[in-house]
């Protein structure tokens, strides 16, 4: 290819990106998000834009009302933990799609070949515009079978390959809430921590470990990284109060725990309460995802907060506008400190 699109056809965001010498990542960053891409790289693209006279596929965003007015969910397979967060999520999903005049569809989680089975139908059949999956494993193949039938959706979160799938995804920046935790324990003094439920099965966990991992060495905290203080789990209270109690019975007990979870950091509370230890004062505790559990009983927990809102407003947006180079989102997080990490509770 020369850099120019034949006659018969209108530029691609592929063209505009060779005659710049830019990825197509680029000029979707470009195009989308400027403020992250350095000006003489915006420049060569603008450039290119205006050379190839290329619109960034308007005609296709104005058939979005031409497509059907259901968004399908594939609802993750139940926790038999609970999860509070993903209940929060499905209403803010709800909410994302009546704010497009869309409806959700509900799918239930079976196993992949029916699953994509029943996508082909609902997709094929006009039924729905695209779909939403969430809870995505680091080896998920529904996304690579959704993608490979050129389905439409958006995956809540990222498999192993992250940046190098070819389909677009959202999700909070799980990395970045554990280093907040962690900075946020370290700025009231605390030198020896523990991080409570390491997974590898899920791209996200790993990213939560691996924000935990790297802000400990940042800050000097190396001996909080070792493997006894890097402790592997699920993420039900009952584990959170058994693993606690081996912590505290540990030759080196921390001063604080980070918790991947607010059922974990739950549990951590109930088992320092009935050692008479008091969260926040004898022992800090921070949970993540924000959900009830952290306000429930007279020790409120500090937990990173997920932006449900925004995330949901994402993937619908990008099942609807399908846009033409993948779009990969990290969210900010925020953190909401409470009693469990004030150590004049």
């Amino acid at each position: 290819m020369s850099g120019a699109p034949d006659a018969q056809r209108k530029a691609s965001m592929a063209d505009v990106a060779e005659l710049a010498g830019v990825s197509v990542m680029t000029v979707s960053n470009v195009i989308n998000r400027p403020e992250i891409v350095a000006e003489g790289t915006r420049a060569k693209v603008h450039a290119a834009m205006g050379e190839l006279r290329y619109r960034n596929n308007l005609v296709a965003r104005s058939l979005r009302l031409a497509q059907p007015r259901q968004i399908g969910y594939v609802l993750p397979a139940p926790d038999a933990a609970g999860n509070q967060y993903m209940d929060v999520f499905l209403h803010d999903l709800a909410v994302a799609c009546q704010a497009e005049d869309r409806n959700l569809t509900l799918i239930t989680q079976r196993d992949t070949a029916s699953l994509i089975t029943a996508c082909e139908d609902l997709y094929f059949g006009q039924s729905v515009a695209g779909f939403v999956i969430a809870n995505v494993g680091s080896d998920d193949p529904r996304p690579v079978e959704l993608f490979a039938r050129d389905i439409p959706f958006a995956a809540y979160g990222r498999t192993g390959k992250a940046f190098d799938t070819p389909w677009s995804w959202a999700e909070g920046d799980a990395a970045l809430g554990i280093d907040m935790a962690v900075a946020h324990l370290a700025e009231r003094g605390h030198r020896e921590l523990a991080f409570m439920g390491a997974n590898h099965a899920s791209e996200t966990m790993v990213q939560r470990e691996i924000g935990y991992r790297d802000a400990c060495r940042r800050l000097g905290l190396d001996s909080s990284t070792t493997d006894e203080r890097i402790v592997h789990s699920g993420s039900d209270l009952a584990e959170g109060v058994r693993i606690t109690a081996d912590l505290l019975d540990s030759p080196r007990p921390p001063t604080a725990i980070v918790c991947k979870a607010d059922t974990l950091a739950a549990g951590a509370v109930i088992t320092l309460q009935a050692r008479g230890l008091v969260p926040g004062r004898d022992i800090a505790v921070t949970g993540y995802d924000d959900t009830p559990l952290t306000s429930f009983g007279p020790v409120g927990i500090t937990s990173v907060r997920q932006a449900s809102a925004a995330i949901a407003a994402a993937l619908v947006r990008l099942v609807i506008d399908r846009p033409e180079a993948p779009e990969h989102l990290l969210l900010p997080p925020s953190l909401t400190v409470r009693s469990s990490t004030d150590p004049g509770a």
